[in-house]
């Protein structure tokens, strides 16, 4: 109706811009009808808007009624993450994936099972392999971002050097990671890393402890033993950061890489009490079969031992020379510097679990 108003109403237009010059433009019947068909179409087009914003009124109410239902019956809102993790580590190195996979998998299913508002959500990851190499993970961070959708979280951070580039980038994509490792003790500064957070307490934390442990002593001068190893070098590194804001005196620092006791012969020759271990625990046993023989151990002295993952050590392998009483003696009243990974009370966590 509306259609066939508006075409009578621009032949009538037409046949008035035909007429010669000096005619008269309009008579008063044709300005009337004019008029008219004027306020008709206008009128029709409100009614026709007036119908479309009924429709959409209808449209809204059936919504409000059906969204409870939807809700009830389980329908989850999609959340994309990312999920940064080197695929495949490569020949001679420990596959990262084996033992997250699985954690992961059970945090999935476990969130499902959430009331809301978490089980309002569905995680749907985006596997970036990151090689654990810088270069490569921030292009394909790049190339993911580019695509879409829009990321607000990306988790991993297993390997030191992609986890210390990124971390600089995450502010300027506005995006927040969470990592289920230890951050070197760099990426554990929040004023400069504010986006970088981790499931896991960063080895600094534990060279506080350590600092703290002396003081409480009140031993003044102590020797740090440290095995050549990149975490455990920033984290020797770190710790003479700390010490150096006390009055502890670091009498030595003494690295290892194959064989310990020539490296433990100096600080004995340094006449070092307090010795500060850190290195792997593959390596315990080594050390302190040295340390027996070259002396250092009984209540003349006091080693403490701190290392990047909170697991406990033990001795193990007997190198030739040092039996297992020999090994129980040297070790015996040394202090273990650890991250838990339960809590031993039964108070809840910031996830009220």
């Amino acid at each position: 109706m509306v259609e066939q108003e508006a075409a009578a109403f621009r032949r009538s237009m037409r046949q008035r811009r035909s007429r010669p010059p000096g005619s008269q433009l309009l008579t008063g019947q044709e300005d009337y009808s004019l008029r008219g068909s004027y306020r008709r179409i206008r009128g029709l087009q409100q009614e026709q808007e007036m119908a479309r914003f009924g429709r959409v009124q209808e449209v809204l109410k059936l919504l409000l009624m059906v969204w409870p239902v939807l809700v009830l019956a389980g329908v989850r809102h999609p959340l994309p993450v990312l999920w940064m993790m080197p695929v495949n580590s490569g020949t001679g190195m420990e596959n990262l994936t084996v033992g997250v996979v699985p954690a992961m998998r059970m945090a999935l299913q476990d969130l499902e099972r959430q009331a809301a508002p978490l089980g309002n959500y569905e995680v749907r990851l985006q596997l970036l392999d990151s090689q654990c190499d810088p270069a490569k993970a921030l292009k394909a961070l790049f190339d993911t971002l580019w695509v879409g959708p829009r990321y607000l979280l990306m988790l991993g951070g297993v390997c030191p050097p992609v986890t210390a580039l990124i971390a600089r980038s995450l502010p300027a994509l506005s995006l927040l990671q969470v990592s289920f490792v230890a951050p070197p003790p760099d990426l554990s500064n929040r004023k400069w890393h504010r986006h970088l957070f981790s499931t896991v307490p960063s080895v600094r934390a534990a060279n506080m402890a350590v600092v703290k442990l002396l003081q409480r002593y009140r031993w003044r001068r102590i020797g740090v033993f440290t095995q050549d190893r990149p975490g455990l070098t920033e984290m020797r590194k770190d710790l003479i950061r700390q010490l150096l804001k006390t009055d502890i005196q670091l009498a030595a620092s003494e690295s290892f890489s194959e064989d310990p006791c020539s490296s433990l012969k100096k600080l004995k020759d340094e006449d070092v009490r307090i010795i500060i271990g850190q290195f792997e625990d593959g390596s315990v046993t080594e050390v302190f079969c040295c340390a027996y023989r070259l002396n250092l151990f009984g209540p003349r002295y006091q080693w403490i031992l701190t290392a990047e993952g909170p697991s406990g050590w033990r001795l193990g392998w007997q190198p030739s020379g040092c039996s297992v009483t020999s090994l129980l003696m040297a070790a015996e009243g040394s202090f273990r510097v650890q991250i838990k990974q339960f809590s031993s009370t039964n108070t809840p966590g910031v996830s009220g679990r």
